[in-house]
């Protein structure tokens, strides 16, 4: 209705790879210390919740960490992400191996990395996996 308020929340994670810990100790959830954060965990806890709840949604742009997490997954996972992806419940945006700095990045730098995450998204969930959205939360 024209005299409504349309607000849409996207359930999303942003995870750096690389910034205050590296890649690693973001991943496994090391140095809390500093900064709390579990990549793993984050991917399990999301996959779990779009199963166990039919109408949630959920968008990820770091593909680094999804192909890290992908790889450590049997083929019964895999297979039900893939579903997800099918179905519109995950998304991907952006389609990064990771989201670039925009301060201080060659153009061809930005490119090749958009380039690697895309065909890793390409090859494991097919035309489903290619990002509508643009997706760049984290300027610098």
């Amino acid at each position: 209705r024209p005299d409504m308020l349309n607000v849409h929340l996207v359930p999303h994670s942003h995870d750096d790879v690389g910034w205050l810990k590296t890649v690693d100790q973001y991943y496994y959830g090391v140095r809390n210390r500093d900064q709390h954060a579990g990549v793993q965990y984050i991917l399990d806890s999301v996959v779990a919740q779009l199963v166990a709840v039919p109408s949630r949604r959920f968008v990820y742009a770091e593909v680094a960490f999804l192909a890290r997490w992908w790889r450590q997954q049997d083929e019964a996972t895999r297979s039900l992400v893939r579903e997800l992806v099918q179905e519109g419940r995950l998304e991907f945006v952006g389609g990064g191996w990771c989201m670039s700095d925009e301060a201080t990045t060659h153009y061809g730098g930005a490119l090749e990395q958009l380039a690697l995450g895309r065909r890793f998204l390409r090859r494991e969930f097919g035309a489903c996996g290619t990002p509508r959205v643009a997706w760049q939360i984290d300027p610098f």
